[in-house]
């Protein structure tokens, strides 16, 4: 049973042993590619000494017409503009089994589920970077804390997260797998509370194009 007042020493221990945990399955740190920078095309002056006009340096096709050479400009070429790479820790959310709310939010079944801090790690997008390293945990328990992963038989990865006008939503790949009734409110907690952390909004999941509850719904 936890309580509040084992709470700090609690997510102390829970974070040491979430790194340990996902030590082995980081990277190397990938050198975030070089912007282009867009090119202004100068075009020739006009007017010499004797008021001339200088000839075109624009390009013409054997019809005669002008080619205008191709935009450098990535937004213009319908590229995303380089996005680079942030450190730092995320929330994620584990299982107090039996806790009944004690020491986190409430789950079904007389659970809570645990905010604990990760190790610092690399992201583009939060929300992508939260869930990513929650799915990579494949131990059943978080050391010696107590608290359980009702993710960790599932293999599922974060396919992208898009953004609209006041919604996000988190698009999951992959198996989801669980080991009884009372996985689904867990899993459906370590989800949401997750990515709703790393972006400060609730966010939608859903796994391999179903919503998260129509998934759950059929466990």
């Amino acid at each position: 049973m936890f309580t509040a007042r084992r709470y700090p020493s609690l997510v102390l221990a829970a974070g040491a042993a979430l790194a340990l945990a996902l030590g082995g399955c980081s990277g190397a740190p990938t050198t975030p590619a070089t912007p282009i920078m867009p090119t202004t095309a100068m075009g020739a002056g006009a007017g010499g000494a004797g008021g001339t006009a200088q000839a075109s340096q624009t390009p013409t096709d054997v019809a005669g017409q002008s080619q205008a050479p191709a935009s450098s400009d990535p937004a213009a070429a319908g590229q995303d503009p380089t996005v680079m790479p942030t450190m730092a820790s995320a929330t994620l959310y584990y299982i107090a089994l039996g806790d009944a709310g004690t020491a986190g939010t409430a789950v079904g079944c007389g659970d809570s589920a645990v905010a604990v801090t990760s190790v610092a790690i690399s992201f583009t997008d939060p929300v992508e970077g939260a869930l990513r390293t929650l799915l990579a945990d494949h131990s059943q328990f978080l050391g010696q804390s107590g608290l359980n992963n009702a993710l960790w038989q599932s293999r599922l990865e974060v396919q992208s997260v898009t953004r609209g006008p006041g919604s996000i939503t988190a698009h999951l790949t992959g198996t989801l797998k669980m080991g009884g009734e009372c996985d689904i409110p867990r899993v459906q907690q370590q989800l949401l509370l997750t990515a709703r952390d790393a972006a400060g909004a609730p966010v939608a999941v859903t796994i391999n194009g179903k919503t998260l509850n129509a998934v759950l719904s059929l466990k």
